[in-house]
């Protein structure tokens, strides 16, 4: 690996990032994840005209430049530059000059202090002529004082897997699923890549009884090719059907949260259901979550007595699992084997691999549910998803 270094100036750097010259958010990064407060220590260490750490930078053979460490620290001043930090005055160890400054935005400063910082000298080190696993190397050693999560340090390695992902996350972003004011939370440490990660690789082992812990993600990172185009379309389209339920519930005004684990839960139901038994009915989404928050205020009401108390079991079991042990196996199992109960008994929707059997000795003996659960799963496969696999 050639090791180049150089000492641009601020200007410089922030001038290539507005032109995408230099890409601040490759896919391998963590987010923005600094705080206000980090960020106007970075802006008076500048203006104090300290020493700032080297920013690496990955140059690619076709001349592409991506950020390898660093992405904190540029964004910071990016945001700085764009006006977006106020300059706090009353950082230790006071300084009189920078306490004139306090409360000034980067457009506001003095010309003399705004020429200092745009000025301001960051070594950038740049990667040439490496091999694949050098760049993620030599960032998993830069930060491992800094806590990387499991889906940071994954998507540290470059492949195709990787790439699909992120491109995934790209388009269901556009398609207006993955973002914080539909599904209740944002993609701050990469939640969003773990989520379309894991079910990447339940639709292509066509299971859900394997656990997708981190080392089995990381497999499919590592490997020399990525998804298969069939799995990469399955989660496009799961996505886009989950949009479609996401809208029909806003327009009941029904309020629909996710967290990681149930996200998943529906995309993959999203996925294998209507491949195997037709269209998902409308409204199934805001159906649910309702009768779920009714279920847990005690207000679920049914037509009959018989079916209240077996579709009580059901949502109550799905809002168990749903609130902790999210992404064992159990409990994956459990959170869609509910859903499709509750699909099947409230729409009519077909039945799969004898679950109306099922939901019958629950509204017999709803208080056995969950033996009857786990005795149902273990007898039929539940969660054995091959595309061959014919409905009973």
């Amino acid at each position: 690996m050639k090791i180049d270094k150089s000492d641009p100036q601020l200007e410089t750097l922030i001038s290539r990032i507005r032109s995408d010259e230099l890409n601040l958010q490759p896919d391998f990064q963590r987010g923005e994840v600094w705080d206000s407060k980090r960020r106007q220590r970075l802006v008076d260490t500048v203006l104090r005209g300290w020493y700032v750490p080297a920013v690496h930078i990955v140059r690619s053979e076709n001349g592409d430049e991506e950020v390898l460490d660093g992405q904190q620290r540029l964004a910071g001043i990016r945001d700085f530059f764009d006006d977006k930090v106020r300059i706090d005055g009353l950082i230790e160890p006071h300084d009189p000059k920078i306490q004139e400054l306090h409360g000034l935005r980067y457009s506001q400063l003095p010309d003399a202090v705004r020429k200092a910082v745009n000025r301001f000298v960051v070594q950038t080190i740049t990667l040439t002529d490496y091999q694949p696993d050098e760049p993620n190397e030599l960032f998993f050693r830069l930060n491992q004082a800094y806590n990387l999560t499991p889906p940071e340090k994954r998507n540290a390695l470059r492949g195709d897997a990787r790439d699909q992902v992120k491109m995934l996350v790209g388009q269901l972003t556009a398609d207006g699923l993955l973002d914080r004011a539909k599904i209740g939370f944002g993609n701050g440490r990469l939640a969003y890549d773990d989520i379309v990660a894991r079910t990447c690789v339940t639709i292509e082992l066509g299971s859900l009884t394997t656990h997708i812990n981190n080392n089995v993600v990381e497999r499919y990172y590592r490997r020399d090719v990525g998804f298969s185009d069939a799995t990469i379309g399955a989660v496009r389209d799961a996505g886009l059907r989950l949009v479609a339920q996401i809208a029909q519930a806003n327009d009941e005004d029904q309020r629909v949260r996710f967290n990681k684990g149930t996200l998943q839960t529906w995309l993959i139901y999203c996925d294998w259901a209507p491949a195997r038994l037709g269209d998902l009915p409308a409204g199934l989404l805001g159906r649910f979550e309702a009768d779920r928050a009714r279920q847990r205020n005690g207000e679920f009401e049914t037509d009959t007595a018989r079916l209240r108390r077996a579709l009580a079991e059901i949502l109550r079991l799905y809002d168990d699992r749903a609130s902790y042990r999210v992404t064992d196996v159990s409990s994956v199992l459990i959170r869609d084997l509910s859903l499709h109960l509750f699909t099947e008994t409230v729409f009519k929707y077909p039945a799969f691999k004898q679950s109306d059997y099922l939901f019958s000795r629950l509204a017999e003996e709803p208080d056995q549910a969950p033996t009857f659960f786990a005795d149902f799963i273990e007898s039929v496969d539940w969660g054995e998803l091959s595309p061959a696999e014919a409905t009973k």
